[in-house]
């Protein structure tokens, strides 16, 4: 096929030049609907984009085939048998995945940092999710990838498993050994779902680290708008091989996606996959030319260390644009640089926490971009060490490696049971009644029917009190959690 086509942008072209009377959805009709001021701001042409894709993109019946096309060539490109674009972002698309894979009641066996996407459809399809332990560097407070080891003795002990759950790379740009880990799973007919949501470009770029699916993946989802280039919620959900019943991932598909899909987004997404199938090469060389100026720039500023190929474990491979610091010498939390980089030079990193940040270098960032950021971290290390910046305990935070992950409820029955509020540093030995996930980078810290122990209370008490930003919790003074209530958890 050829990769310069892109079938929904050209659709799209078309449709702007001949524009259709619509009386149907959606209701601003190009725009001429819209409110003047959002009209104002975003531009008319966002508007005269938002067409539905029958009777707008396509016809009635969708008889010229656009977006199916449009997945054709996508899947050509990442040698995969089938892509479906999706523009709910890569959590519905792991939906899809796991739902495809999986009904009520099936085992699947989840990675310890898997993102809240993939706990939540456990959660809410009745699956029975068992973690599978993950790599933690104590040394630097993160967690890696997966030890083939550790899946082995998962595999094991779960015969009946329909499928295993991996993240990789990881939010901080560690891979797992793919390979070794489809292994063991295709030795057992377990196929393996790849979180790849950072990964989608692997494939175009032979200094980015190997694509899960070249290595094994049977599935592979990528959020594109992350580092592709598409809009806000474009993702991929591509498979390969034989082991997933594509028709069940096709109508897995169906049920999830919208009706009323995108064009917008969709027409990102066709563009970003032309873009990297045709210069992927030269893009993310520029790319990791600008990632190894910030490194090198940053290895000039004392009290700060990078993360780099000789920290990983064996079997990993590091995507060089995900650039991880190491604040933690300085004193002062990554939460508050994080603020004052903001507050102070307009800039704002990928990810903070109490002892890193983490520096995101993508398809649009400049050279501009990378010296600014050199410079506020210069600037704000030597305010730093001049007072300016109030010190705080996050050195003595409690590490990852400090967490358990202990089920003492069923997780619809902790959800759905009666519950009650419990101050969180009165919470220990309780039951868990809520998805507790800090984000970024989004893995939960607590489900529903997790034992809370001492150590969640305090490395949540420590991050919130440090700046820590939950997704939703139900209190959303992050005071208190919600708890089975005492009756339901008391011993029958």
């Amino acid at each position: 096929m050829d990769q310069k086509q892109t079938p929904i942008l050209e659709a799209l072209a078309t449709m702007e030049r001949r524009p259709v009377r619509g009386f149907g959805a959606p209701g601003h009709n190009l725009g001429r609907g819209a409110a003047r001021d959002v009209r104002k701001l975003l531009g008319s042409r966002v508007f005269e984009a938002d067409v539905i894709t029958p009777k707008g993109l396509d016809d009635r019946r969708e008889g010229a085939h656009v977006v199916q096309r449009a997945h054709e060539i996508a899947a050509e490109a990442w040698n995969a048998d089938f892509c479906r674009f999706v523009t709910g972002g890569s959590t519905l698309s792991l939906h899809m995945a796991l739902a495809a894979v999986a009904r009520a009641g099936d085992t699947i066996l989840l990675a310890a940092n898997v993102h809240k996407a993939e706990r939540a459809h456990a959660l809410a399809a009745g699956l029975d999710a068992r973690i599978v332990p993950v790599i933690v560097d104590d040394g630097w407070d993160v967690e890696h990838g997966v030890d083939p080891a550790a899946l082995a003795a998962a595999l094991d002990a779960n015969p009946g498993a329909k499928a295993f759950v991996l993240v990789s790379p990881t939010y901080y740009g560690v891979t797992s050994d793919v390979a070794a880990l489809a292994d063991l799973c295709h030795r057992r007919g377990v196929p393996l779902i790849c979180d790849a949501a950072w990964g989608g470009a692997f494939a175009f770029c032979e200094a980015l680290p190997d694509d899960a699916l070249t290595k094994g993946a049977d599935v592979a989802v990528y959020s594109m708008h992350k580092t592709m280039g598409a809009l806000t919620q474009g993702s991929a959900l591509l498979a390969r091989g034989e082991l997933v019943d594509r028709q069940r991932l096709w109508m897995a598909y169906e049920l999830y996606e919208t009706t009323s899909p995108s064009v917008p987004i969709l027409a990102s997404l066709d563009a970003a996959r032309r873009d990297h199938a045709v210069d992927g090469e030269a893009i993310w060389r520029g790319t990791i030319a600008r990632a190894a100026d910030l490194r090198a720039r940053l290895a000039g500023i004392a009290g700060i260390r990078v993360l780099d190929e000789p920290d990983l474990p064996p079997g990993s491979q590091l995507d060089p644009t995900k650039v991880l610091i190491d604040v933690s010498a300085l004193g002062v939390s990554g939460y508050a640089i994080d603020d004052w980089l903001n507050e102070h030079h307009r800039l704002c990193v990928g990810l903070s926490d109490a002892r890193h940040l983490l520096a995101v270098v993508s398809v649009g960032t400049t050279v501009g971009d990378v010296r600014a950021l050199a410079k506020g971290l210069a600037d704000c290390v030597a305010r730093i060490g001049k007072g300016d910046l109030t010190p705080t305990s996050a050195a003595e935070a409690p590490r990852i490696a400090t967490l358990t992950t202990e089920m003492a409820a069923a997780p619809a029955d902790a959800l759905f049971g009666p519950v009650e509020h419990v101050r969180l540093e009165e919470a220990a030995g309780r039951i868990a009644a809520e998805i507790v996930a800090p984000a970024p980078p989004g893995v939960p810290r607590l489900v529903p029917g997790q034992r809370i122990g001492a150590e969640h209370v305090a490395w949540l008490t420590a991050n919130r009190d440090l700046g820590m930003f939950l997704l939703d919790p139900t209190d959303p003074s992050e005071r208190t959690i919600r708890c089975v209530a005492a009756s339901a958890d008391a011993p029958s």
